[in-house]
Formats: structure tokens, C-alpha cells, sequence
């Protein structure tokens, strides 16, 4: 294996050892990327491992490099729900705060002050946005629609944060908005085993029957998928 996978699997692993050996051997590998233009510190990010980001922070990694998606680490990160590398990142002047990102973060009082802020919904959307409808993105998503609340509201779902969804909810999210794959917020808090946000979304009158674009499958399928059975009850 060459040091360029060698450091991108360390980093996925979450084997900070490693990591720091490989660094120290060479501070460059902090910028290599795979095919997909993921850098060593977005894989950091899809896993939230802290201290493999704060070591290739160190070794300068571009905090604004873009997959070939366009997306940054930040970016992925809240698209993950990682938290502790979203922080770290943003302390490290990361840009591209946003509506979709403050929401897909948990991020209660900033959600808040953009809804409140009287900016341009347009200006709050995610900077990642697809030129066109493709297998992540079919045309009914919030995003291809320009559902700019709707989008926030399916990120907040996604990685369970349930207090968030409800007021974005309450300025006129769609319940049913559907994101990546076609999934609805129901779907994708289902697969991800965030059991309140799943029964908030079914006590304010979610679909349970709704099928995705990319498996066609109900909730209760992604729910399988993950393995989370106490869901699957509450989609009973």
C-alpha cells in the first residue's frame, strides 16, 4: 500500500497512531485526496474523528478542499452529523455556514437566528448544489425544488436533531421533504436509529408508505436496513 492510501485508511479507521507516524514521515499526505477528491481530513469528517482532523490540521490540510461533489469538510461533516470535527473546523475558520449546515449540525440557536435574520432564503441554502436531478438528487428533492427550509428540516431529521426539526417545521417545512435518494426525513432518521426524531415525524403525520427513488423502499425498510427493530414498531 503507498502512503497516499496508507493515510487515507488510517484516517478512516480512526487509527491515530498510525496517522501521526505517517504524517510525520510526511506532512504532505495531509492533502492527497482519493477519486473521489476526499482528503484525509473529509474522511476525518464523515467519521468524527476528532483527533485524526486536528493532526492533519496540523500538517495543513486545506480546510476548503472540495470532493468532487464540491463539497468541503465542513460540509460533509454536518451532511454526517459530526459534530466534534464541524466544531473543530469551524474554529479553524472554515467557512460556508449555513441554514441546511447550523440544521444538519444541531445547531438550535443559530437556526433560529438565520429564520430570523429576514436574509434571503437563497443566501441560506447548502453550497452544494447539483446542476440538475441525478441518482442522489431526483427532482422532487427539497433541494432540486429550491425547499430551502425543507432541505434544513430533512438534515435535521437525518442526524436526529429533534428540536430543530420542529422549528423548522413550525416555519413550514414539509414533513415529507425528501433529500438524498429520495428518502424523506422519515427514512433517513429511521436508517440512522434516531428513535424521538422518528416518533415526532410520525406524531406530526409523516408518510410511513412513501418509497425512496434509489431502493424503492418505505421507512420501514431503511429501518431494516439499519437494524433498528424498536423503530420498526413506532412504523408498525
Amino acid at each position: 500500500m503507498n502512503s497516499a492510501a496508507a493515510i487515507l485508511q488510517a484516517v478512516r479507521e480512526g487509527d491515530v497512531s498510525a496517522v501521526k507516524r505517517l504524517l510525520s514521515d510526511d506532512p504532505h499526505l495531509a492533502r492527497v485526496a482519493d477519486d473521489l477528491l476526499k482528503t484525509p481530513l473529509h474522511w476525518a469528517a464523515e467519521r468524527d474523528h476528532q483527533e485524526a482532523a486536528k493532526m492533519l490540521l496540523e500538517a495543513g490540510a486545506d480546510v476548503e478542499a472540495t470532493t468532487s461533489w464540491g463539497a468541503t469538510p465542513l460540509d460533509w461533516a454536518a451532511t454526517m452529523g459530526s459534530s466534534k470535527v464541524a466544531d473543530l473546523l469551524l474554529g479553524r475558520g472554515a467557512q460556508g455556514m449555513n441554514l441546511v449546515t447550523a440544521a444538519s449540525l444541531g445547531k438550535l440557536d443559530l437556526v433560529r437566528k438565520f429564520l430570523d435574520s429576514g436574509a434571503p432564503l437563497g443566501s441560506l441554502a447548502a453550497r452544494t448544489l447539483p446542476t440538475g436531478p441525478n441518482d442522489h438528487w431526483p427532482a422532487d428533492s427539497a433541494r432540486m425544488k429550491g425547499d430551502v427550509i425543507s432541505d434544513s428540516f430533512y438534515g435535521a431529521c437525518r442526524n436526529g436533531h429533534t428540536a430543530v426539526a420542529a422549528a423548522l417545521l413550525g416555519r413550514g417545512a414539509d414533513v415529507n421533504a425528501k433529500g438524498v435518494f429520495g428518502g424523506t426525513a422519515l427514512h433517513w432518521a429511521a436508517i440512522n436509529g434516531h428513535k424521538d426524531t422518528v416518533a415526532f415525524l410520525v406524531a406530526h403525520g409523516a408518510d410511513l408508505t412513501i418509497r425512496d427513488s434509489k431502493f424503492d423502499s418505505t421507512p420501514d425498510g431503511w429501518a431494516a436496513e439499519g437494524q433498528h427493530e424498536e423503530i420498526r414498531e413506532l412504523l408498525r
